[in-house]
């Protein structure tokens, strides 16, 4: 076979693989961009069950268990349960170089599919010891109006604490979350990064980053990003006013 012919018989292939790929990020896009606007009118299309976690049902389905996966959330277990299947997604704290830390702070979140859709969403109630229900609402809601820059993958949303409801601070996330996995401090401004990695046998992705950034002289939370396999969300917060 000549060098062209054989040339063309690899490339083919590669482009055909390729423009698969292409569709497949290109409708997990456009899933991800509909759960969006869906959380622009939350209560139309979500259910929040009364539970000690904070339990997120969705009205009308529209993510795949492949989207998740795309995002790079693959499961640590998967259990049927009459017809669909419950997800147990598990990420594993990076301690810092050197940390003696004893206690165990991973973070978790249960997910239910059925049809091959996510139905349910359960966040464990021990977070909302140190982050309030409330903050966490507000923060999905703020996220169907966030800004969305497709080409570098990243969306960035304004947050505003719920009235009567303490922000979490500085003391409050190194309770729940234990010493960062480094530490910066920048005018008046301090940042605890915290890196997990996926528990799961599946092929490994890029580890995930939680960067809070705090008033240096409140401890106030001002900024959350995370940074995924796929892309960057962040969320800024305004100042809690001052008491007259």
């Amino acid at each position: 076979m000549p060098a062209s012919s054989r040339a063309l018989s690899h490339f083919v292939p590669l482009l055909f693989f390729g423009a698969v790929a292409l569709l497949l990020s290109g409708c997990v896009y456009l899933r991800l961009l509909e759960f969006k606007k869906q959380l622009t009118h939350f209560d139309e299309n979500f259910a929040l069950p009364a539970t000690e976690d904070l339990s997120l049902h969705c009205r009308h389905p529209v993510l795949q268990a492949d989207d998740l996966r795309w995002l790079g959330a693959s499961p640590k277990t998967i259990t049927p349960n009459n017809g669909g299947e419950d997800w147990l997604i598990r990420w594993i704290k990076e301690p810092a170089p050197g940390s003696q830390e004893q206690s165990v702070y991973d973070m978790e979140l249960a997910v239910r599919f059925v049809d091959g859709h996510m139905i349910d969403v359960r966040i464990p109630k021990r977070y909302l010891a140190y982050i309030p229900r409330e903050l966490v609402l507000n923060m999905l809601r703020s996220t169907g109006t966030a800004k969305v820059d497709k080409e570098n993958r990243k969306t960035d949303a304004q947050t505003e604490a719920p009235a009567a409801t303490p922000m979490p601070n500085l003391s409050t996330v190194k309770s729940m979350l234990g010493e960062p996995t480094r530490r910066q401090e920048t005018s008046g401004l301090i940042t605890h990064f915290y890196r997990y990695r996926l528990d799961s046998a599946a092929d490994p992705v890029k580890p995930i980053e939680a960067a809070f950034t705090f008033d240096a002289a409140t401890g106030e939370l001002r900024k959350f990003t995370a940074r995924l396999p796929r892309g960057t969300l962040n969320y800024d917060f305004k100042p809690t006013p001052l008491k007259p």
